[in-house]
């Protein structure tokens, strides 16, 4: 029963997506760094977890550096809109290396998983054709 309801919710996910989670980074001075865990900051990604798509936007005059889950991923320059596809999002940071700080609402990230694409879906059913399922 379980197995059955966490394939529904499984599938679900795959065809509707995720809804998308938007996080407002406060002010980070230079050289500091702010952390955001998605199940902690956004209880409800629990149930869509990992999310797939980050898209951050760098609205300061500061160059940043993007960590996800840990690992290094870019430096996303001033004035830049930074979309991230295809990664399974647990956590991510943002770290000020410049010189001057960043002001609160100035960087915003957008988390989400998108939803099948048509190619995608058209694909899976090829596939599941093709093996007889």
């Amino acid at each position: 029963m379980l197995e059955r309801l966490q394939a529904e919710r499984d599938l679900r996910v795959l065809m509707d997506g995720s809804p998308n989670f938007l996080h407002t980074f406060g002010a980070i001075v230079a050289g500091a760094s702010e952390y955001v865990e998605m199940a902690t900051t956004f209880p409800r990604s629990r149930g869509f977890a990992p999310l797939q798509s980050l898209v951050v936007t760098n609205n300061s005059g500061e160059f940043v550096d993007l960590q996800i889950n840990g690992r290094p991923e870019a430096r996303l320059p001033a004035g830049v809109i930074m979309s991230i596809p295809n990664t399974p999002i647990w956590s991510f940071q943002l770290t000020n290396n410049d010189a001057t700080n960043v002001a609160a609402g100035e960087i915003t990230a957008n988390i989400s998983t998108p939803p099948l694409g048509a190619d995608q879906a058209a694909r899976i059913n090829l596939r599941r054709q093709l093996l007889g399922r």
